[in-house]
């Protein structure tokens, strides 16, 4: 795999502090380090630098661990219809909508990252 170049790398990074700026602007709290998000509440942004089709800056909505933990026993409980799966399912959806609709809306390209491991993250351009 190819390194990309210093200056593609500060492209992402410029481009992920821009987006960063946006999303507080609009009163999220965002985190931008994606080592020390196992506390943290609100919007994940960061930048991979990979050189293939994961590369890039990316966004996540980062929930409270506990009602992750919730739904993820209701899930292996095969609880689908649990209160805590239906509300993590719920929030999971329509903050991933309303961080697209509010990325667009600062004149971002920012879509479906197209990553199965991670059904609801979002890949922005600039």
């Amino acid at each position: 795999m190819r390194s990309i170049s210093e200056a593609e790398i500060a492209e992402r990074n410029d481009l992920a502090g821009k987006v960063a700026e946006a999303l507080a602007m609009a009163g999220f709290t965002v985190h931008q380090d994606v080592n020390q998000t196992s506390a943290a509440l609100g919007v994940l942004v960061w930048v991979d630098s990979a050189d293939d089709s994961r590369g890039g800056v990316f966004v996540r909505w980062l929930i409270d661990p506990s009602l992750s933990r919730d739904a993820a026993e209701s899930l292996q409980k095969g609880e689908m219809q649990s209160s805590a799966f239906r509300h993590f399912s719920f929030v999971t959806e329509h903050m991933y909508a309303t961080l697209i609709a509010i990325l667009e809306s600062a004149s971002f390209q920012a879509g479906d990252a197209d990553d199965d491991m991670s059904p609801f993250l979002i890949r922005v351009e600039g």
